[in-house]
């Protein structure tokens, strides 16, 4: 019981708040004096507290005979939108298996809990938190706005949810209920899979709700928690206002087991499914290794029945294996039967097993099918003991498919094409792939098409106020982690989003590090960006290098200050903090005003880099050192940020291809040679693809068009990405006038004119004058691709073709 001192006692009811609404206190008078416009009996004040929880208090050694069950049901799935199909949404949270494509919204106050723990009387569904019993809560109510569904909780609170990774995102509105006035103070977090997604700080009574979404992609325990705000626990009504999971299903396209694949629904009469378990309790995770006749399995489902799980296969799938019996963890009791279906016609059924039958061996056709559904019965008499495992559950699916190199894999997507694209694209263990927009959304695809998951930054200045950025380049840290850099605010930028494509908040400030690098010499250096990060890698340490250019001050003449752009290299640390052993203070710059130049003005800009093996930095970008006249550069910087005395004599070399012309790319070669693509002629118009020595000494190179120019003097011919392959070929991608392309060349620069089958063996991709490319994790060659306006990107996509 909370003791408090007389003193308080005495002048709480004049003091506090009424927070938790008509209690069942006994002996209180039925109408109780008021003070101050308060009840005298103020609950906290009369020391009652009614702490809740919602999970068997003794575990004893028969809970069926207690009259005890946990029946629980997963959130439904929607499948993954056709090829060219736009996604479809519903917010009932009660679609059934096969509904239609596209996400499902699921109200979590309509999905059982794994476990639940309240300050004051249960957890309340679609109610603000009441009093001691169930249901007497009040409308959900946060700062004058209404909420049909939701959570209404008291601090402290916890909450999980067995999500199965079959979700993409969660949402809510969070705050504390309007009924305490401005009353209480309450923190929310929310974790997956124990680690912290989303904190809310400090939220006190009246304040407006905050808007909560956070990506929960193979999440598979969702858990969210109410603390009272360091100080007590007195009003602390705390709203989970619309809360929601939003969960989508992508077909397996290789061999798997299940266990590896979200199901689209799941329900199970004692807890939830278990993933490479035996069925345990009311929580996810607390059963067994699972054991039939003395054999350990490591992979498999646990399930207790009457139980069922729906997967969607998209016909890709040939056929399921799996071993089936009662755990050895009920001995010789218990007795179900399994059943394997497809598209609801029963395709297997085991009978009647009992604890003291050998397991069996199934293998189940399943070309063709749609919906595999794997359900377990009572056996015909309860349920008592029925710990049935579905080991080694595994479906065969997804032959490789073929075809000519270059060519647009049609399986993928609309024709080869999904309506999702931007300025950059990684590719991820497993096939899928992630694409960054201009607008630093960032999207997971997975091989099989489907959006995964979403992350979006809102990009403010230092002073919290909203700014206009741009995106640019994107690289994937060893813990799966990206890096997406750019500028905002009209300063260099760079964000971390983890596994799930939130903000990751131990990077800079909540997920940003934001480098104020360029500065205005004069009040008519009027340019909107002054300093910007084109590319991005990642140590293998950790370390993440951004190249690009910052305005930095020169003086042509004696008292004259100017500015004008120079190459920017930054090395952050894995906090997001500057690396004082890079540079001073992190950064290094390098200026070719007085190489280029006799006034000494050159907009210098690096648009590329390359880390080689060594820890040496190769970068490349462009110096604009007159009216017109351009001149493409490499450069190698030492670990330490200097340039590298040993490459071309002092770390800088140019192309000499060209009296004009501009270095966008760099890939590194084995044996140390570097290749780099770009543009040259007057006005770029031809594309430029060039080798440099491991020392910096100019190579060969080769001048091209991606196809007969409509306009030779107007349509601009650039390569923009390019990569190079086992065998010492070189895969490139860029644009002539607005559309894209893709080409292969030999190690000997000799383009290959039968790639793709296309004309010259230069292959259109699409509109547009943004390209980036990778190969996913079957060698296949991703391209993303956009258009690039005054008003953002559009005309996006991004395709898969064979190499």
């Amino acid at each position: 019981m909370l003791k408090l001192p007389t003193s308080f006692l005495l002048c709480s009811a004049a003091l506090l708040l009424v927070g938790c609404g008509p209690l069942k206190v006994p002996k209180s008078p039925p109408t109780p004096p008021v003070i101050g416009g308060l009840p005298a009996d103020n609950p906290y004040a009369g020391g009652k507290q009614y702490p809740w929880t919602d999970r068997l208090e003794t575990v004893i050694a028969d809970p069926y005979a207690a009259g005890r069950s946990y029946p629980w049901t997963s959130p439904t799935a929607g499948v993954a939108p056709a090829a060219g199909v736009a996604p479809a949404s519903t917010d009932s949270g009660q679609a059934s298996p096969g509904n239609g494509a596209g996400s499902v919204q699921n109200f979590l106050s309509n999905l059982p809990w794994t476990s639940a723990t309240n300050g004051w009387g249960p957890v309340e569904r679609d109610r603000s938190n009441g009093a001691q019993e169930p249901q007497d809560g009040r409308v959900l109510t946060v700062a004058g706005r209404t909420f049909t569904s939701g959570l209404g909780v008291h601090a402290p609170s916890d909450i999980r949810y067995a999500l199965g990774g079959q979700c993409q995102t969660f949402s809510a509105v969070v705050g504390v209920d309007q009924e305490v006035g401005k009353g209480g103070s309450v923190r929310f977090r929310v974790y997956g899979d124990s680690k912290l997604i989303f904190d809310s700080q400090l939220v006190r009574g009246g304040e407006t709700g905050l808007p909560v979404e956070v990506g929960v992609a193979g999440v598979r325990e969702l858990r969210l928690q109410a603390s009272d705000g360091g100080d007590n626990f007195y009003d602390d009504h705390a709203d989970w206002a619309g809360a929601a999971v939003n969960c989508m299903v992508a077909p397996p396209t290789s061999t798997l087991f299940l266990s590896d694949l979200p199901y689209s629904s799941a329900s199970n009469s004692w807890g939830p499914v278990e993933l490479n378990q035996s069925n345990g309790q009311q929580a996810q995770g607390d059963g067994r290794p699972l054991t039939l006749r003395g054999q350990d399995f490591s992979k498999g489902l646990g399930v207790h029945s009457t139980s069922a799980l729906h997967y969607d296969l998209g016909r890709h799938c040939t056929a399921f294996t799996a071993q089936v019996g009662l755990d050895d963890e009920v001995g010789d009791r218990g007795s179900v039967g399994f059943e394997v279906y497809g598209d609801d016609v029963k395709l297997y059924d085991s009978g009647v097993l009992t604890g003291k039958d050998a397991a069996q061996q199934i293998d189940v056709d399943l070309s063709g099918v749609q919906t595999l559904k794997l359900a377990v019965n009572d056996g015909g008499d309860d349920i008592s003991f029925d710990h049935a495992d579905w080991a080694d559950a595994r479906v065969e699916c997804g032959a490789a498919v073929t075809g000519k190199p270059g060519t647009l894999d049609s399986t993928y997507g609309d024709a080869g094409r999904v309506p999702v694209g931007g300025v950059d694209v990684i590719s991820e263990p497993g096939g899928a792939v992630v694409v960054l927009d201009a607008s630093f959304a960032v999207t997971r695809l997975s091989k099989a098409e489907a959006v995964l998951s979403r992350g979006q930054a809102t990009l403010t200045d230092a002073a919290g106020n909203s700014v206009d950025g741009t995106a640019s380049a994107l690289a994937r840290q060893p813990d799966g982690k990206l890096i997406a850099v750019g500028h905002a605010g009209g300063q260099m930028v760079a964000l971390r989003y983890d596994s799930n494509l939130n903000l990751d908040t131990s990077f800079g400030q909540n997920g940003v590090v934001r480098l104020e690098l360029g500065v205005d010499a004069r009040s008519s250096d009027n340019a909107v960006v002054r300093s910007a990060a084109t590319d991005v890698a990642v140590q293998p340490d950790g370390k993440v290098v951004l190249v690009g250019y910052a305005a930095q001050p020169f003086s042509p003449l004696p008292g004259i200050t100017l500015s004008d752009n120079d190459f920017a290299v930054v090395r952050l640390d894995s906090s997001g903090a500057a690396d004082a052993s890079f540079g001073t203070g992190g950064v290094t710059y390098t200026a070719l005003n007085t190489l280029l130049s006799s006034l000494g003005e050159s907009a210098d800009r690096l648009l590329g880099v390359a880390l080689q093996p060594d820890g040496k930095i190769v970068v490349v970008g462009e110096a604009n050192y007159g009216t017109g006249l351009y001149s493409g550069v490499v450069a190698r910087y030492l670990n330490s940020g200097r340039l590298d005395p040993s490459f071309s004599e002092d770390g800088l070399a140019f192309s000499g291809l060209s009296d004009r012309d501009t270095f966008r790319t760099v890939a590194l070669e084995s044996g140390g040679t570097i290749v780099v693509g770009g543009g040259a002629e007057r006005f770029f118009t031809s594309a430029l693809l060039q080798r440099f020595g491991a020392d910096g000494v100019a190579g060969p190179g080769v001048k091209f068009r991606f196809t007969d120019p409509v306009n030779p003097l107007g349509d601009q011919t650039m390569v923009t990405t390019l990569m190079t392959g086992k065998d010492g070929d070189i895969l490139l991608g860029g644009f002539q006038g607005s559309t894209t392309y893709i080409s292969q060349f030999s190690a000997a620069l000799t383009q290959n004119l039968t790639f793709g089958g296309a004309p010259g063996g230069q292959v259109p991709i699409g509109p547009g004058n943004l390209i980036a490319l990778t190969t996913d994790t079957d060698g296949n060659i991703v391209v993303t691709t956009a258009q690039r306006t005054a008003s953002g990107t559009r005309g996006k996509g991004t395709f898969r073709l064979f190499h």
